[in-house]
């Protein structure tokens, strides 16, 4: 069982967007950062009882069981845990493109994670102008959608771009669970090869949802 976990783990981190440069930096400051280095230490030596955990590390205690060291990396499940001298441009990064809320909470989901990041997000685009400047000329309401009742049910898909490349994003609403796959095309044909070999792991949702782009158009036919 560990090894399997092992190369999914492995398989997660070869995924993220994110250059091999990029993660040995991410690595060092990890290396760096006290916080880190007493999770590190929980990860390897066994973690204390809740009352006996440092201060500083007292917020990852309820995800404790998800926290791994893989390939020199300390993660939350797929999720690198990026430590304080880097959060301010992460956080960049992630508003990179003044998604809203939602979709740059999708994106910080799909590959990184510190304690308070989903409301750090918030505060950071609440603030932003070009944000609100956006939010303002959207006049249709949002609907408001029911929660599903299993996993893989409902799937939202998405397209983000980093660094040059185009990526698709595959959510599952109920567990959070996300898919990434690198698109050599941005083209309705890439995008539907790709979802084939994604139902093919884990089924036929029975609702996908998307923002209407026109690449999503024939994937309801998958």
């Amino acid at each position: 069982m560990k090894a399997e976990i092992d190369a999914f783990i492995q398989m997660i981190t070869s995924s993220l967007p994110a250059s091999s440069r990029r993660l040995d930096e991410l690595r060092v400051a990890q290396l760096k950062d006290e916080t880190c280095q007493k999770l590190t230490d929980y990860v390897l030596k066994g973690w204390p009882s809740k009352k006996e955990v440092e201060t500083l590390c007292a917020p990852y205690w309820q995800n404790r069981y998800e926290i791994s060291v893989q390939d020199g990396l300390l993660m939350r499940g797929c999720r690198i845990i990026i430590p304080k001298s880097h959060q301010a441009e992460v956080l960049n990064q992630i508003h990179e493109g003044h998604l809203g809320i939602t979709k740059c909470r999708a994106r910080a989901r799909c590959s990184v994670y510190w304690p308070g990041i989903s409301k750090v997000i918030e505060e950071k685009i609440k603030s932003c102008t070009s944000c609100i400047q956006e939010s303002s000329n959207r006049h249709q309401p949002l609907i408001p959608t029911s929660f599903p009742e299993r996993p893989w049910e409902v799937l939202g898909l998405d397209l983000f771009k980093y660094k040059n490349s185009w990526y698709l994003l595959i959510s599952d609403y109920y567990s959070r669970y996300p898919e990434i796959a690198w698109l050599d095309r941005l083209t309705s044909a890439e995008i539907i090869n790709h979802c084939k070999s994604i139902f093919s792991r884990h089924g036929i949702p029975d609702v996908v949802r998307s923002d209407n782009g026109s690449q999503f158009d024939p994937v309801k036919t998958v």
